[in-house]
């Protein structure tokens, strides 16, 4: 009989928005509760937002709350519990945790932490009633899957790493003797990997290594389209050099990148080296004549600014 009754008083108290079932918002004695961030611009730039506990009832809708009489005007401002070191905002419609200084005082100071971000693939935006579901008791993932897709599962942090990830795209993952800073994972607008246009930083070291001299090495990666090394009291290239360039590609990189010289390929500048070093020992020149033709100097004729001179640079490495 008494759960029969315990099952009307609670409906009821939902009914009212004053359940504590689904998102618990009403009883006094509590300090730590779910919010709903309803406005996130402090005038004093302190890091405080305003946010309303709310109760969901059984169809997700709100439905009262702790805040259910207090106009969005006289909520008080959350206090952040992180430091401006760690520049974390939550976004309007987000669910954060609340927790009161004085529980039996709704206009007492608040502090917030937050915004609960439950999924991997909702970092951009994740909104109150899909984040909320953190407290539903079931064995059931609420959350896409990735484990069965190995390409995206790759790019996310491991549950050892230490990792920041940004809203849009932009993570720092710390990884046992790894740093890993990537930009572009994915495709725009999708969960496809970029591998058109990645972009990253990797610092990592090796020891113990089995193969080659080294038994212990570091080493730093990084790839993108453009790569721009430069100092600001480095020396930048005249303009009249760039009739020495052919790259139509450098009309896509920006004004900047067309100031920056192309990098050597050494391999390739030692070949050239190579031919002009033979050509000059081995040639035959008789006095008034042309130059009697050799393989090294029949193949550096093909070495004009107009041909394979331009192999000896990058296209989408520079410095100055």
């Amino acid at each position: 009989m008494s759960g029969g009754l315990d099952d009307l008083t609670r409906s009821l108290l939902n009914t009212n928005g004053q359940g504590n079932i689904y998102s618990p918002g009403n009883q006094s004695s509590r300090n730590i509760y779910p919010a709903i961030v309803i406005n996130i611009d402090d005038p004093t730039e302190q890091n405080r937002i305003i946010a309303r506990i709310i109760n969901l009832d059984e169809n997700e809708e709100i439905q009262g709350g702790r805040d259910r009489d207090t106009p969005d005007e006289n909520l008080p401002f959350c206090v952040p519990m992180l430091p401006e070191h760690f520049h974390i905002r939550p976004l309007v419609g987000e669910m954060v945790f609340l927790f009161l200084e004085n529980p039996s005082d709704n206009s007492a100071p608040r502090y917030w932490i937050g915004p609960i971000i439950t999924s991997k693939l909702k970092l951009k935006q994740q909104n109150y009633k899909e984040a909320i579901k953190i407290f539903d008791y079931t064995i059931f993932n609420v959350n896409q899957d990735i484990k069965n897709k190995p390409k995206v599962s790759t790019v996310f942090p491991e549950h050892a790493d230490v990792a920041v990830q940004g809203r849009n795209d932009a993570d720092l993952i710390l990884r046992p003797r790894e740093a890993y800073l990537v930009s572009g994972k994915f495709k725009p607008g999708t969960n496809d990997v970029n591998t058109e246009s990645p972009s990253y930083l990797q610092l990592k070291q090796f020891e113990n290594v089995k193969t080659g001299p080294l038994q212990t090495f570091s080493q730093a990666n990084l790839q993108s389209t453009n790569i721009n090394i430069f100092s600001p009291v480095g020396k930048f290239r005249d303009k009249g050099l760039a009739s020495f360039e052919i790259n139509e590609d450098l009309k896509s990189f920006g004004d900047f990148a067309g100031t920056l010289h192309p990098t050597v390929f050494g391999d390739e500048l030692i070949k050239v080296l190579d031919l002009i070093i033979k050509a000059l020992i081995l040639h035959i020149h008789t006095p008034q004549s042309p130059l009697t033709p050799i393989p090294e100097t029949i193949e550096l004729q093909t070495y004009t600014v107009s041909g394979k001179l331009q192999n000896l640079i990058s296209k989408h490495v520079r410095i100055n």
